[in-house]
Formats: structure tokens, C-alpha cells, sequence
């Protein structure tokens, strides 16, 4: 085990862990965006910066969310340098995005009230890059990326056409922390094409993304239950024939 300091109070934490994770089973709280469990430590957002000190007495700012701890390392993750960048970061997004929930519970936490830059009213993804990165790493399909840069930048699919990568297995909505994007089934979806339209039955269409997935219908009940690609690609990975996802969860009982 390895020792070190936060705020002051002394604790330990397994070789090869993260100031983050240490704080976390310490009790010790630091804000994060960008950071999940699941997922490889980016430290995109800049949110979880502390102060570090290390053996030497050498200081400086660190993102706690991939900075792996050291024996006698120091952290103060309320020092005034720390506070500053999480303040211009929060400023930042509350510019971005004014209206996001979790962008205004932070800035609350930090007593800001307003942002002095200029506010962009309809925005509402902060960049934080879960959803391509759940994309790439958990799901495999990157079926989506970051796009542009600077004030443009976004998140979207190859050249902002329809995703053919997309399987609409959810994961991007269900790991957004600004709840963003938007998934849901439809009966008697269309795809048109000129003058004419054509029916594809039940499908999930994946806005964001402009992904429209028909879904398979039962061989027995006849009923919808999941997307066509999203089953294919199931039992591609785990080594099944094409037909092993014919039947619905609820006439395979």
C-alpha cells in the first residue's frame, strides 16, 4: 500500500490507483465530467484539478482522474489555484451550455451565479466525451466523434451523415451527464426517398446521430424486439449463427 496525504489527512491507497480513486474510497469528494468507472481516465474537462506537492516539495496542478498516486505525495484539492481552473472551466460550460442541469449544480457548489462571457442558448452538449468514448471502447462500433474545433467543435457522426455504425444500444444515452441524447422507438417508422416513402415497421432512431435502426420481429409472437444490427453484430461477436436471435426474450421462456 501506498501512502499519501489529502487534505491534510493521511491515507492509503493500492500501487497504480489514481489521486481520484483514492479520494473517492477516502470520502473525500472531486468534482468530475468526464470520468466513468467503466472508461479509461481521460482528463478532458479539466474539472478534477488539484494542487499536488510531491517528496521534493515541488508543486503543481494535476488532473486527479489519471495522476497515479506516489508514497509521500500531498494533494490539496481546495488550494486556490485548483478552485481558479474549476472555476473558469464551470464559467466556461455555463457559457456553453446555461441551461444544463449539472452545469448549474456545479457552478452552485462553487458560488458562481453567472458567467461573464457570452451565453449560447440552445446548446446543450458539454463536449465531455463519454459518449464517444463508451462508443469506442465499451460498445466498438465509434460509430460517433468529435468533430470541428474551438467554439464549433461537436460531437457527430462521420461528416454529420446518418451513422451506419450506430447498433442503438443506448449506451451513449444512458452515460450522457447532460442528457442530451435523444433515443426512442417508433411504430410505423418511414424512411423517404423523392416523391415516395417507404415503411420500414418498427425502428429506433437515435436522433443525435441521425440513426434510424429497423427492428427484428419475433418468428414466433411476430413481435418487434430489438434492432436487426444490434443482434447481428451480437452474434458475430460471440460466435452464434445469424439465426440464434430469431426468437423474443419472452417466447424463448
Amino acid at each position: 500500500m501506498i501512502e499519501l496525504t489529502i487534505d491534510g489527512k493521511r491515507v492509503k491507497g493500492h500501487e497504480g490507483s489514481t489521486i481520484l480513486q483514492v479520494a473517492k474510497e477516502s470520502g473525500i469528494e472531486i468534482p468530475t465530467l468526464c470520468f466513468h468507472e467503466a472508461l479509461e481516465p481521460w482528463g478532458g474537462c479539466r474539472l478534477c484539478t488539484v494542487e499536488i506537492m510531491d517528496r521534493n516539495k515541488r508543486k503543481r496542478l494535476v488532473t486527479s482522474c489519471n495522476y497515479q498516486i506516489e508514497e509521500g505525495l500531498s494533494v490539496d484539492t481546495r488550494s486556490d489555484s485548483a478552485l481558479t481552473i474549476r472555476k473558469m472551466v464551470i464559467n466556461l460550460l455555463l457559457a456553453r451550455s446555461p441551461h444544463v442541469k449539472i452545469v448549474k449544480e456545479l457552478a452552485s457548489q462553487l458560488g458562481i451565479e453567472d458567467t461573464p462571457f457570452k451565453k449560447i442558448e440552445n446548446e446543450f452538449c458539454i463536449l465531455c466525451g463519454l459518449c464517444v468514448r463508451v462508443c469506442h471502447e465499451i460498445v466498438g462500433a465509434s460509430a460517433i466523434t468529435f468533430v470541428a474545433k474551438g467554439t464549433d467543435r461537436k460531437v457527430s457522426s462521420p461528416y454529420f451523415k446518418p451513422s451506419k455504425d450506430c447498433i442503438g444500444c443506448g449506451a451513449c444515452v444512458y452515460i450522457c451527464p447532460a442528457q442530451c441524447i435523444s433515443m426512442k422507438d417508433v411504430e410505423g417508422a418511414s424512411d423517404f426517398y423523392a416523391d415516395e416513402k417507404e415503411k420500414i415497421g418498427y425502428a429506433r432512431l437515435v436522433q443525435n446521430w441521425k440513426a434510424r435502426l429497423k427492428f427484428r420481429e419475433c418468428k414466433v409472437c411476430g413481435n418487434p424486439f430489438a434492432p436487426e444490427v444490434q443482434l447481428q453484430v451480437l452474434a458475430k461477436r460471440v460466435n452464434l449463427s445469424p439465426d440464434s436471435f430469431d426468437t423474443c426474450p419472452v417466447c424463448k421462456e
